[in-house]
């Protein structure tokens, strides 16, 4: 570039420094939001690769959901001898209770529903358990004296559980047939699986603890898993592949610790990915401040274009003056608002352990050092993104220089029209100007887009996600544009008001050079983000936990063995009262093959997260399904091909119906044959018909429902459900735990209030972030009126010298910012009502309902923060005296 350039761009950025501290700032905070995001992704994902073993616990692990057979026993004998060590965790729903001696339960909580995981002395073989006393963790679950002075095994807890039943180290817990000694707290947990959402506290006990509770019966959900570590680095793939063979009668899932915890690496990176869209949606609305400064920079430096251009400077070098400039300022807001994210950035990992529990982000240990090229990339990333939008967003209004005459300029003779917004720009009577296409700004436009785009995606991390995200962030943006120029056209063909006040106010709003269309748009689309997060947390909350049918059960009851069956449901009955009570069978059972085709157990975890669609089909074919045996169509099921069978009906093989979005991701129609494994035997069924499940009924639904007949013999157990009314919980437990302690009761309530706070975390991480695009909206305000702060200083002298009082002027000012607030608010609002609506109806199948209460608190404070921030913009004009300013006139 011109060294001239250069110095002149130095040179005015001197003198004006004032103009572009919003510049500055606007693009900090966007790429301040960006970095932090991309800071902790990049750390999170160094972590889990550096701790890869320990979040498996081994360097494989073989699942299954059922204990393993003698042959599958042998297989691992014969794996161990060749010197790899193994050990061996069970982990399942269990009652824990407060035996009925103890003191100090609070009333109405002395039952509670637990994550227990059995280990046995080898656990765990990588990392280490954080227990409060720090002893070892065999030592703490071994068989002492501690329990009504007879030896009896130990147990170490969550917190949460001691303040749920009001114990404390050193008491006894009941659960399943053993009394356990609490001896100990957990703070740290390597492989627990990562999960947002937990049905209770986690419970650790030994493996001959678990064998003493009686609580694994045939047909139990347990989860097995056995965990294999080798010395120094090996090669493992030939041992897994030799093991998937070998266990494919366990149904096992066999894989490496390089696959450790996808859960946790899927979450996080979807977290990060939309977090990190949202940080970008507040880059883009600050560059509507910088585009706004730098058009409000060029009105102002009118004089000092036409003079260059009258000297020789030609129109190129003009423009590559204030083009300098831009990129100067953007470097410098970008690598503030860089190390403003790599600061904060440490400081999130803490933030999540606390909204998201520690079943998520204990396990991992933040080091927060940055000692490869992961933190110069994301800092590179940061300040790539903030300098391409900074200039991306000052391309259109630089380009105005080129319509700039000196010779109009100069001799004052420019005429704009009220619409007007290219400055010097000599304009002529509508009906002699022609339209034309100007190619410089068709090019510049498709620069704008094509680099929008590019940066969409390379945020995003793929290309359909990232044009999606643009495709609809220009839609809310042309929509806000094109609102927010009709309601100020509106504005202008009222008639005129009375009030001083209020035609002053309107007059500041459609006046020609208002900044308010830009105003309007930034704080709307700052506005409709943080609103359509509101109103889908608020929709999603609503299905699960407030519209739930009145004859919706309380309790599900589940690994109800067969010969208990009779009893639990004598028992529900006499505390319940209510008649007719069923126990549906349950079998637990993985797909084997679709019409001859054999499934793959690992094909889920093979698939990236940009294929949305094969991942839904993999999770369909490697899940495990739990199916029943049914006479009748259940409740709420609506048959939508084929036909149900009838009660007595003969048949060749045995029939089968399937849900219709599992049909569908399976590739299943009516006549296709389903083949499931089911405890080790492969069972095959004819589809027989299709349906259609309503699951928000909170029945008891099923993916797979087989015809009588199809499973004799088969080991089912048993689930029961009963409505209970306030005052029955509690002695209906204690006696379910007494009679049945292997039968688990999940209260219905305590699963969607969990749910209810997962939401709500999610919906507060995003919110945090989305709050930079509501500083980025303000920031856009406070430019545009940093930019007409002499015309509304010019404005109000003249108007004190006509008498105005400075209470008048501040009336008028607060009048005009209230206004902009009320429209951009209105228009914010509408938008995220009309995208909520959108995702509920066609993404989540959900019905939209309007929420007063919220869209009047969010209009309100957006009304009053718009107030308040053109209070601090505005107030030092107030006081100016008219003679300071006008003599300079």
């Amino acid at each position: 570039m011109n060294l001239f350039a250069w110095t002149m761009a130095w040179r005015e950025t001197r003198a004006g420094w004032r103009h572009f501290v919003y510049f500055v700032v606007s693009v900090a905070v966007g790429v301040g939001a960006l970095v932090t995001v991309s800071a902790f992704a990049t750390s999170v994902e160094r972590t889990v690769t550096r701790e890869a073993r320990s979040l498996l616990g081994g360097d494989i692990e073989i699942r299954t959901s059922r204990p393993l057979s003698a042959e599958g026993q042998a297989v691992l004998s014969e794996v161990q001898s060749r010197g790899y060590r193994m050990t061996h965790v069970s982990e399942l729903i269990a009652m824990a209770a407060v035996p009925g001696d103890a003191q100090g339960a609070p009333a109405g909580h002395t039952t509670q529903v637990v994550e227990l995981k059995a280990v046995d002395p080898a656990y765990p073989l990588y990392g280490a358990v954080g227990v409060e006393p720090a002893q070892s963790l065999a030592a703490l679950l071994g068989v002492r004296d501690g329990c009504r002075s007879q030896p009896c095994p130990g147990a170490v807890v969550q917190e949460s559980l001691l303040i749920r039943l009001g114990l404390r180290p050193g008491d006894e817990i009941k659960i399943g047939q053993a009394t356990f000694s609490i001896r100990g707290v957990i703070t740290k947990e390597p492989d627990r699986m990562a999960n947002a959402f937990s049905l209770g506290p986690r419970v650790v006990i030994s493996q001959a603890g678990l064998q003493a509770a009686e609580l694994v019966k045939p047909g139990s959900r347990v989860r097995e898993r056995y965990l294999l570590r080798a010395g120094g680095d090996p090669v493992l793939l030939p041992l897994v592949h030799e093991l998937r063979g070998r266990l494919a009668a366990e149904s096992a899932r066999v894989s490496t610790y390089r696959e450790a915890q996808p859960q946790l690496k899927r979450f996080l990176e979807q977290l990060t990915r939309y977090l990190g869209l949202v940080g970008l949606t507040a880059l883009f609305v600050g560059g509507i401040g910088v585009a706004t400064t730098v058009h409000a920079f060029v009105r102002e430096k009118l004089q000092s274009i036409a003079v260059l251009k009258t000297l020789g400077a030609t129109t190129p070098l003009v423009v590559q003056i204030y083009v300098v400039q831009a990129l100067v300022l953007a470097l410098v807001g970008s690598a503030a608002g860089a190390l403003f994210g790599l600061s904060v950035q440490g400081a999130l990992p803490s933030l999540l352990r606390t909204t998201f529990g520690m079943d998520l982000l204990d396990q991992l240990e933040f080091s927060g050092r940055w000692g490869d090229w992961s933190g110069f990339l994301v800092v590179a990333k940061g300040l790539a993104l903030g300098v391409l939008t900074a200039l991306l967003f000052t391309l259109w209004p630089v380009l105005a220089i080129r319509d700039i005459r000196p010779s109009v300029i100069l001799r004052r003779l420019t005429v704009q029209t009220p619409d007007s917004g290219s400055p010097g720009k000599t304009r002529f009577p509508a009906w002699r100007r022609r339209p034309t296409l100007d190619p410089l700004r068709v090019s510049a436009s498709a620069v704008i887009l094509v680099g929008l785009t590019g940066l969409a995606m390379w945020q995003a991390g793929s290309w359909r996600v990232g044009s999606l995200y643009l495709g609809g962030l220009l839609g809310a943006v042309l929509v806000l544009h094109q609102a927010a120029r009709w309601l100020i056209r509106g504005l202008r063909a009222l008639p005129p008001v009375r009030s001083l006040v209020l035609r002053y106010a309107l007059g500041n709003i459609h006046r020609p050079g208002s900044q308010a269309v830009g105003v309007m748009m930034a704080i709307g689309l700052a506005l409709m983000v943080i609103v359509s997060v509101s109103l889908l947390e608020r929709a999603l909350v609503e299905q699960v936990t407030t519209t739930r049918p009145t004859d919706a059960p309380t309790y599900f009851f589940i690994d109800i063995q067969p010969d208990q069956r009779e009893g639990v449901l004598e028992l529900l009955h006499r505390h319940t009262g209510t008649s007719g009570l069923e126990a549906l069978p349950l079998l637990r059972s993985r797909l084997a093959a679709v019409d001859g085709e054999a499934i793959k157990l690992e094909a889920e975890q093979e698939l990236p997260n940009d294929r949305p669609d094969e991942r839904r089909r993999a999770w369909y074919q490697t899940r495990e399904y739990v199916v029943t045996v049914l006479e009748n169509l259940p409740k709420d099921n609506v048959v939508v091909s084929g036909t149900w069978w009838t009660p007595g009906e003969p048949s060749e093989t045995p029939w089968v119906s399937i849900e219709e979005e599992a049909a569908r991701s399976l590739g299943v129609e009516v006549g296709s044959t389903l083949s499931l494994d089911v405890q080790g035997t492969v069972v095959s069924a004819k589809v027989r018909s299709i349906r259609k499940v309503e699951w928000s009924n909170f029945s008891t639904n099923f993916y797979m429902i087989f015809s009588p007949g199809s499973l004799e013999g088969a080991p089912f157990t048993y689930v029961a459900t009963v409505h209970t009314e306030p005052g029955q919980d509690l002695p209906l437990l204690q006696d379910m735990v007494v009679q049945f302690p292997n039968v688990t009761g999940i209260h219905i309530g305590d699963v969607l209030d969990g749910f209810a706070r997962m939401l709500d975390r999610l919906s507060m991480a995003i919110h945090a972030v989305a709050f930079f695009s509501l500083i980025s909206g303000v920031l856009v305000m406070a430019t545009a009126l940093s930019a007409t702060r002499y015309r509304r200083l010019y404005e109000s002298v003249i108007l004190k010298a006509l008498g105005a009082t400075r209470s008048t002027i501040a009336r008028s000012y607060a009048s005009e910012y209230a206004l902009l607030g009320l429209i951009a608010g209105v228009i914010g609002i509408g938008l995220a009502n009309v995208l909520s609506w959108g995702l509920l109806e066609y993404l989540f199948d959900l019905s939209w309902s309007f929420q007063p209460s919220l869209l009047v608190a969010s209009l309100l404070l957006t009304i009053l923060l718009t107030v308040v921030v053109g209070f601090f913009g505005t107030y030092g004009i107030l006081g100016r005296r008219p003679l300071a300013v006008l003599r300079y006139e």
